[in-house]
């Protein structure tokens, strides 16, 4: 049997990634089954499982093909480097992050991003599975990760003060993050004049996020 080539496998997978693609243009994606992938791309039962062990795992290609960059990482990096003040970092981190969010949903796909939340939401055990492998996770998670580091430490260093308990602003910048991303995904969802009402703008509200934020901070 002659060796199977890496360049032969990418293409295979890249093949099945981009069937179940179209298919997310026919069903939602917690609908979608590996009957409807195999079915789509023409291969012969069980013949799929030689590139995927399970549907979770084309997700999670689907979704990092789709992509942006690690920008968001090295911007945050860049700013908590930089001279600006702890307020300026912290509110341009803020800013940083919804600019990132805001491109995932044109380069995902709002509708897509939004049906995987909605899929992954509830099952614990599959959500920590695929989560962690997701690029845009793995951004978004060392963002906060650091600013939540960067904002204790200057606490810490008596550089600022909050006019609310630290515990209660974190959840409360996490919790706004992880809404918003939410909130703006269904505003792409729908595409007819009903759904005019759900139209947000993404950089609007992370700008709110971050001066609601600074608002708490005294320096």
């Amino acid at each position: 049997m002659p060796k199977v080539t890496e360049e032969y496998l990418n293409e295979k997978k890249n093949f099945i990634v981009e069937c179940t693609n179209e298919i997310l243009k026919e069903k939602p994606l917690y609908q979608i089954t590996m009957r409807d992938i195999i079915k789509k791309a023409g291969f012969s039962q069980g013949a799929i499982y030689r590139y995927y062990a399970s549907i979770d795992e084309i997700y999670i290609d689907l979704i990092n093909l789709n992509t942006n960059d690690n920008s968001l990482d090295e911007k945050v990096d860049e700013l908590i480097s930089s001279k600006k003040t702890e307020k300026e970092i912290l509110f341009e981190s803020i800013i940083a992050i919804g600019e990132y969010i805001d491109g995932l949903l044109d380069s995902v796909g709002g509708k897509t991003f939004y049906e995987l939340i909605v899929h992954y939401g509830y099952d614990y055990e599959k959500r920590s599975t695929v989560f962690p492998k997701l690029k845009l996770k793995q951004s978004l998670e060392y963002a906060q990760t650091k600013l939540v580091e960067y904002f204790m430490n200057s606490i810490s260093a008596g550089n600022l003060q909050s006019s609310i308990p630290v515990e209660r602003l974190i959840k409360y910048i996490c919790t706004s993050v992880d809404g918003i991303s939410q909130v703006g995904a269904m505003s792409k969802v729908g595409t007819n004049n009903q759904d005019k009402a759900l139209d947000i703008n993404i950089s609007e509200m992370f700008e709110t996020l971050a001066e609601a934020t600074i608002n708490f901070l005294v320096e």
